[in-house]
């Protein structure tokens, strides 16, 4: 008679109770730009986070060229021990900070926090409370842009990000995110804006999702973006369209306009061959065979930088992984263990890693827990 086979549900790590010591939630305020408004929002913070200090912890990342705001701020802040203080050592941008203050935060539930008004501080429990079903999240301000203006250029801005590269979300502007910690080291230190965090993120394999919250309404009904912002909207716009389709592929763009234009100037080379050929027309001072000739040296040039750039990804990227896997299985031990969801200790134990020799290092033992793929 056949035994019955009972399957062992290992709990998620974040259920578990955090260490002693360790903040469940960690609050990154980041300031790289848009600094007029910092003071207030670090105190709307403080005043927020304060009855829930013993276990959040605020983390305030500033870029390097803010030293008299960082001085204002170490101030302020010095005898409040649930609170940490970072600044780059130059002017880096807004994902360097990001990546700085996400590095020296120790809760297991992370939650970046925009230091311009965007949201209300209740939006952060809302973001740490959907982490308990999804690894990254992305808070969706309720009700939009209260200008027609605003939601239209959002709605376009989205609408293009959704075509280019296939993944949709609703207000990739707002600057409210949450993240598990294990998360942290598959962050990209690429680009300037905190645009590409989410749809590089989710392009790793990790779960992405989207809350509503409420929306600052202390700002103006209308913000005016001159032209240079739409400039660097667009290019980024097609940055990520590539980084999302192509990483891995570099030759088919390249190839496909190469070929583009190969055909095209041999198409011309042809007809201009008939025509002198056979039709016994000149050729000189014909701007047509310039062209032609152009477009064949264009076309084999971009092909050749696709190949080149196929091979420098092979060379690069032969010994790592593109994928990230979420289920192991190993028969007769009646163990199924999802690698994005699961215990820590099971994945170790089942992998070989000596789980006793990881539990005095936080940052080593959660990398071995999670591993993720670069690609």
């Amino acid at each position: 008679m056949a035994t019955e086979t009972k399957w062992k549900t290992l709990p998620s790590p974040d259920a578990r109770s955090p260490r002693p010591g360790t903040p469940a939630v960690s609050v990154v305020l980041f300031c790289s730009e848009n600094v007029v408004h910092t003071p207030a929002i670090l105190e709307q913070l403080l005043e927020f986070l304060e009855p829930r200090s013993h276990d959040h912890e605020l983390v305030v990342a500033l870029d390097g060229h803010l030293g008299g705001l960082h001085a204002r701020f170490l101030e302020r802040t010095q005898d409040l021990s649930w609170v940490r203080l970072v600044r780059l050592h130059a002017a880096l941008g807004q994902v360097a900070t990001i990546r700085a203050g996400v590095s020296v935060a120790r809760g297991q539930r992370i939650v970046t926090y925009p230091a311009y008004p965007q949201v209300t501080p209740e939006g952060i429990d809302t973001v740490a409370e959907r982490l308990d079903h999804e690894e990254y999240v992305i808070a969706t301000r309720r009700g939009g842009a209260r200008s027609g203006f605003n939601r239209m250029a959002r709605k376009v801005f989205n609408g293009l990000i959704a075509m280019t590269t296939g993944i949709h979300f609703r207000d990739l502007a707002c600057g409210l995110h949450g993240m598990r910690s294990y998360v942290v080291p598959a962050l990209s230190g690429y680009g300037q804006n905190q645009l590409f965090l989410p749809i590089l993120i989710a392009r790793e394999g990790f779960r992405v999702g989207q809350v509503e919250v409420d929306p600052d309404t202390s700002t103006p009904n209308l913000r005016l973006f001159g032209p240079a912002t739409f400039g660097r909207r667009a290019l980024d716009v097609m940055t990520l369209a590539y980084l999302v389709r192509f990483t891995q592929k570099p030759l088919r763009p390249f190839g496909a306009l190469g070929l583009i234009l190969l055909l095209s100037g041999a198409v011309m080379s042809l007809v201009l061959a008939y025509q002198r050929m056979v039709l016994g027309q000149a050729l000189a001072e014909r701007p047509l065979l310039l062209l032609a000739l152009l477009l064949i040296t264009a076309g084999v040039q971009v092909i050749i930088l696709g190949f080149l750039g196929e091979l420098l990804l092979y060379l690069h990227f032969r010994d790592q992984s593109n994928y990230r896997i979420s289920e192991w299985f190993r028969g007769g031990e009646t163990e199924t263990l999802g690698l994005a969801d699961e215990s820590g200790d099971a994945w170790n134990a089942a992998s070989g890693f000596d789980t006793d020799a990881d539990t005095d290092t936080d940052t080593d033992a959660e990398s071995k827990r999670m591993p993720s793929a670069r690609s």
